[in-house]
Order: C-alpha cells, then structure tokens, then sequence
C-alpha cells in the first residue's frame, strides 16, 4: 500500500517527468514518465495527472522538459522554443487555472531575466520542483486542519470547481 501523505504523484527525476498515472487508480500503482513537453501535454489532457495544482504542477515541468531539451543558442530562441510548449500546454485544459498560473509565472520570470540561457534553464526546473514542494506542505497543512475538525464517522463530498 502506498503512504500518500508521503508520496509525490509528480516528480521531475534524472531530466524527465514522473506522474502516477492516476486513470489506473485504485487497481493499480503505475508511472507514467515524461521526457518532453509533448508528453506532458498528453498525460495533461487525457488525465492522467489530475487536480488543478498537480496539473499546473505537470505544466511547469513541462516548461523545464521544453528548456532541458532546447538547443537554443540564445535566450531569445529559448523563449521561442517556451513559448511553442506553452501554447501547446495551455491548450490541454482550457479551464485549468492553475495550470495557466504556473505557466504564467514562469514565463514572467523568464522574459525578464538576464541570465545566461544554462541559468534560465536551470531555474525553470528549480521553479517547478518548488510549486511541486510547496503543494506538499500545503496539502499537509490542509489535512491536518481536516483532521482537527472531521470525525471518523463525519462524510466528505468533494467536488471539482
């Protein structure tokens, strides 16, 4: 059995993207990996990463797939090649809002940078890991509050928007 309160369903490991592969759940624990934005952009939109933070999650990482990928030889061309994965990425979910926030942030940053094109690339991987980080610390805050107000016999329905 898998300990979710510990367990990452997205990572970014050895240059590519690793989501558990969420269509498969419960049954089955399965990963599907990601070594372009392309791919990315496939798990995105035939759900196999799902929620909206994971999903802007997903997203980002596939900007950082998009720059550990380009062949850019100016910062230029690298927000060329960017901009080509986040149309692509935008257009997975059109009513993904975190998903456009992360992309967003990311591009903000990056259009207004002056650093060289290794340092832009490898702070878009940081970036994406540090959305993925601080959605782990929130969920966790957000299931301890659960915890103190819910009791073992209370329901939840949850609901999507």
């Amino acid at each position: 059995m898998i300990d979710f309160f510990n367990h990452r369903t997205i990572k970014w490991k050895n240059n590519k993207v690793i989501m558990m592969d969420q269509t498969k759940l419960p049954e089955e624990t399965v990963y599907f990996e990601a070594s372009n934005y392309r791919d990315v952009a496939h798990a995105i939109k035939t759900m196999i990463i799902r929620g909206a933070p994971a999903i802007g999650i997903a997203a980002a990482m596939g900007l950082g797939l998009s720059a550990f990928n380009s062949n850019a030889k100016n910062k230029n061309e690298l927000v060329k090649d960017l901009q080509t994965a986040r149309v692509i990425l935008k257009n997975t979910r059109p009513t993904a809002i975190n998903l456009f926030w992360a992309l967003d942030q990311i591009m903000k940053k990056v259009e207004t940078s002056n650093d060289t094109i290794s340092n832009i690339k490898k702070f878009i991987i940081r970036e994406s890991q540090k959305m993925a980080d601080e959605d782990i610390v929130t969920n966790k805050v957000m299931g301890k509050i659960g915890q103190e107000i819910l009791s073992n016999k209370d329901t939840v329905l949850t609901h999507c928007r």
